[in-house]
Formats: structure tokens, C-alpha cells, sequence
């Protein structure tokens, strides 16, 4: 495996990172669920096991969530929070996840969004569907229904749903990914088309590719929605993630693939504001930062558990930077983080 050292281009690397996610708002990634109906080569190991199965006592996590909101709005001032129903598991088998998402909107201001295979039949999505604000469908080229993924797709985005076809490249077979996204841009309604490049799966990550292919996924979105769609839901809508400062004191507004497109993502032992911006619920219920950083005196923060009121320890929730321990950020969400070097 190449030294990322060897592959960081210094003059390239910024020196901080300002993430333009607002300071009111907390952004989290809950996994419901580590069970899923594909097996795509690149999928990162333990996504995908079956061990965890799913949180069963749905009334328990959703009051466990709230008191989670209680407390970063209390010690933090966290107005709003966005969460982002993910996994390496498939979040729409989760058989709780229309009760979850109309029950946790009760009390706190909650923006909703899922990231699926989409593979649920277009009942279940005129069933469930709309609960949620958001729906990024990845699009996984050895098991992607095509004609399918497009009618979800057309579906949500008449409803008024914001949503986006993300499509994986796959560096091996990247004319078959290029010609998924050209059929997409067939589809009757102009909802968003973004290419994603696959990060840290061997063979299949981000010095796979060739320069050419860096080129075509440099401009990461292939369409986006006519302007009045877009006008008419501004309020959702960020046309940059981050603004990068350079060591000239340059800045350079940053979106979605940006850091790891050019190979300037490796911030090791720089300072992050993750435990400020952005929590991972895994498998289990327990609370972490991005890429499973460790944040609390309290390593045993739960949200499926019953006793989790009485057990959890408020002075848990002290927080403030992390020092990164980690050689590269490889997740898209991660990289727009707030950090700087030391």
C-alpha cells in the first residue's frame, strides 16, 4: 500500500478547513441496520454482516434520541438536527423506519434524509417514502436496477422530495457507470446526478483511477434540477460544503468529492470539530464521531439502550476538539468537517 505521505501534494494541502454546515445545526449519520440485500465487492468490511440486526423497541430510541437533541442543544446550542438514515446495511429494511421518522420530528426541529440502494419496490416508496426530505439513492453498478432506480427516482422528485442518483465508480468498470449516468439523464424528471468516487477499498479506491477518469468525476454533478425546483427549495440547497484556507491565506470555496479528488484529504493529527458538527450512531446504538472517532469520557453511550437516561453522564457531553488519529478521511461528509493543522 503507497505511503500517503509520499502522495500529499503540500502546496495543494490546505492548512484549515471551515465547514459551511450553520453552528445551530448538528449533522448525524445513523445506521439502523447492518443487514443488506446486495453485496458489492467495494463495500467497506462489517457494513453488511447480519450480527446487529436492528433496534427493536423503536419508542426507546426515539425518546433516547430526544434526550441526546436535549443535550447538545442545552450545552451546545444545537438548534436543528440532520440525520442522515445510512449504513453499509440497507436502512429502508429497517422495518421501524416510517414510525422513526415521523415520530422523531415530534419535539425538536429534525431534517430527514435516507442514503439507500433504492431496491424497494415503488409501493414501498409511495408508502414511506415521503417521510423523509431527502433521499440520495447509490447507485451500485453490479446489482442497480436501472429501470427501476428511474421510476423511484421520477416518483420522489414529482412529490417534491429532493433527491439525487449517486452513482459509484467503479474504476474497473467505469464506461459501464458513464453509461448508467447517461441513461439517467433520459429519465423524465431532472433530479440531481452526481459520480462518486470509491475511496479505501483496495483495488478499488482512489489511486485506481486514471487521469482521465479524474477528470470526468472532477465536475462530480452530471445534472441538476431545473432552476425553478432549485429556487423554490433554496432553503435546502448548499452549492458549497467548505471553504478551504491556504498557507498564503488563500481560500477556496469546497464541495461534496473536492478534498478527495485533488488527494488532499489526509489530515492526521490536525485539530476537528467533529464532536461539535457531526455524530455516527452505528449498529449498535453507540454514539461516536466520523469514521468511529471517539468522543466521550463515556465510551458506552447507547441510544438503544433502556437504561440509557439514568445510565448516561452529562459531563459526557463537555466536549470540544479532537486531535485527528486517523492517516487519511475518506468519507465525503468527514472531509468538510471543521479542522485545522496544528
Amino acid at each position: 500500500m503507497t505511503d500517503p505521505i509520499n502522495i500529499i501534494n503540500l502546496d495543494a494541502q490546505p492548512t484549515k478547513i471551515v465547514s459551511l454546515q450553520p453552528k445551530e445545526v448538528l449533522d448525524i449519520r445513523f445506521w439502523p441496520t447492518d443487514i443488506c440485500n446486495f453485496n458489492c465487492t467495494y463495500c467497506f468490511p462489517g457494513s453488511k454482516d447480519a450480527v446487529y440486526r436492528y433496534p427493536k423497541n423503536i419508542e426507546t430510541v426515539i425518546k433516547n434520541f430526544n434526550l441526546l437533541f436535549d443535550l447538545y442543544k442545552d450545552k451546545h446550542n444545537k438548534q436543528k438536527f440532520n440525520i442522515n438514515l445510512v449504513g453499509g446495511g440497507e436502512p429502508t429494511m429497517w422495518p421501524h423506519f416510517k414510525k422513526f421518522c415521523d415520530g422523531i420530528r415530534q419535539h425538536h426541529d429534525v431534517e430527514l434524509k435516507v442514503t439507500t440502494n433504492g431496491s424497494r419496490s415503488l409501493r414501498w416508496w409511495e408508502q414511506n417514502g415521503l417521510s423523509v426530505d431527502k433521499v440520495t439513492l447509490s447507485v451500485h453498478h453490479e446489482f442497480a436496477d436501472i429501470d427501476h432506480t428511474i421510476k423511484v427516482l421520477d416518483f420522489l422528485h414529482s412529490s417534491g422530495t429532493i433527491c439525487t442518483a449517486l452513482v459509484l465508480m467503479d474504476a474497473e468498470y467505469f464506461d459501464k457507470c458513464k453509461g448508467i449516468i447517461d441513461r439517467f439523464q433520459e429519465s423524465k424528471y431532472p433530479w440531481f446526478i452526481e459520480a462518486k468516487p470509491i475511496v479505501d477499498f483496495e483495488g478499488k479506491d482512489s489511486l485506481s483511477y486514471t487521469e482521465e477518469q479524474k477528470q470526468y468525476m472532477k465536475q462530480d454533478l452530471k445534472r441538476i434540477p431545473d432552476s425553478d425546483f432549485v429556487l423554490n427549495n433554496m432553503h435546502l440547497f448548499r452549492s458549497h460544503d467548505s471553504i478551504a484556507v491556504y498557507k498564503d491565506e488563500t481560500i477556496e470555496p469546497k464541495r461534496t468529492s473536492d478534498y478527495i479528488n485533488s488527494d488532499t484529504n489526509y489530515y492526521k493529527d490536525w485539530n476537528c470539530n467533529v464532536a461539535l458538527e457531526n455524530l455516527v450512531i452505528i449498529f449498535d446504538g453507540t454514539v461516536t464521531g466520523s469514521c468511529n472517532a471517539e468522543l466521550f469520557k463515556d465510551y458506552n453511550i447507547n441510544l438503544f439502550a433502556e437504561d440509557f437516561e439514568e445510565k448516561f453522564n452529562k459531563a459526557s457531553f463537555n466536549l470540544s476538539t479532537i486531535k485527528c488519529p486517523f492517516g487519511k478521511c475518506s468519507c465525503q461528509p468527514d472531509t468538510h468537517i471543521t479542522k485545522w493543522k496544528f
